[in-house]
């Protein structure tokens, strides 16, 4: 009577601990992943940091730099801290279910991005920041129909931006600032009128006109400052683009009539000094509620529409245009 009795909650007990199991069993990384997951440290000198946060002689599926799938599968890792020369291993394009990596803050990784990402299926973001990342940006990128975001800020990349960019039909953000890429803004960024939200293309050497069909994009933040960019870009503000909030077109040679352009009142930040931008200050300017606003080193005349608030900002933001007048400036003769 006794063994009859112990044997139920004897039986729930094995029964708790063989789902226990099966469950943990699930969330290892899988061989595969991990013994890429390895190669990959190696090749980054296995900077201590890195070892300590991957946890790869427990389970890498347990760090916070490592996401796995239910069945142990790695879908993101992120790598830095590494002092060491290295090229982001090829090897990552063996990690078949990865949709997001990050590399930062490796000073001397150097080279390109390696052709073998191409294989994945799944791969939704690229981040590779605060690298010596070189050469040019691999027209092979546009082959990876499933990238979302692009991150490739604050590296030595050279060479031309890929037309086959705008081949990707799920491309919602774009961010290759601070680089040394040269040449036009394709035209083709201009086709990704549903996805791309965001492009930033800031502190570069980019020359040439901005395309128009860039005007055709439902833009939420946009950075081309401090480049040699020239003519127009008044195609990028319209009334109905209520998506707009951030607009950064400042240190360029842009020229255009700011008397025609209607700004959305949903923009926050407008920055476009340092220009060759004419005319005077629309009235639209006076709707938005700006955090961030610069007009300074133009070509602008005329008053100052009160009201909005522009007269919250002082007068180097308006300061050096040929005869702009009213506060925060002193008034219109």
């Amino acid at each position: 009577m006794n063994a009859r009795k112990l044997s139920i909650p004897c039986f729930s007990l094995c029964t708790l601990l063989l789902l226990f199991l099966r469950l943990s069993a699930a969330q290892l990384c899988h061989p595969n992943d991990k013994n890429t997951l390895l190669q990959i440290l190696d090749t980054m000198g296995n900077p201590p940091q890195l070892v300590s946060a991957w946890q790869l002689d427990i389970n890498c599926c347990s760090s916070w730099a490592i996401d796995c799938n239910a069945d142990g599968r790695v879908t993101y890792f992120f790598a830095f801290k590494s002092d060491r020369s290295f090229q982001i291993p090829s090897v990552v394009g063996d990690l078949e279910y990865l949709q997001n990596f990050n590399f930062i803050s490796c000073p001397n990784l150097n080279g390109t991005i390696p052709k073998k990402l191409t294989k994945l299926k799944h791969l939704e973001t690229i981040s590779v920041s605060s690298t010596n990342l070189t050469g040019p940006i691999p027209n092979y990128l546009g082959k990876i129909t499933t990238l979302k975001n692009i991150y490739l800020n604050s590296n030595n990349i050279s060479g031309s931006i890929p037309s086959s960019l705008g081949r990707l039909p799920n491309l919602t953000e774009l961010d290759l600032s601070g680089n040394k890429l040269t040449g036009h803004i394709p035209k083709s960024l201009g086709s990704l009128i549903k996805p791309l939200s965001k492009i930033v293309l800031a502190a570069n050497h980019l020359t040439g006109p901005i395309p128009r069909s860039l005007g055709n994009l439902n833009l939420s933040y946009v950075d081309l400052s401090l480049n040699n960019l020239r003519g127009d870009a008044s195609f990028l503000f319209r009334k109905n683009k209520t998506a707009l909030w951030y607009v950064n077109l400042g240190r360029n040679s842009l020229s255009f009539n700011f008397s025609t352009v209607e700004i959305p009142s949903t923009v926050a930040d407008l920055v476009v000094n340092n220009n060759k931008i004419y005319g005077g200050l629309p009235p639209s300017i006076a709707v938005p509620y700006f955090e961030e606003f610069n007009v300074s080193y133009n070509r602008l005349c005329g008053p100052i529409p009160a009201g909005g608030s522009l007269q919250l900002f002082d007068d180097f933001a308006f300061s050096h245009n040929l005869c702009l007048c009213g506060p925060p400036l002193p008034p219109c003769s």
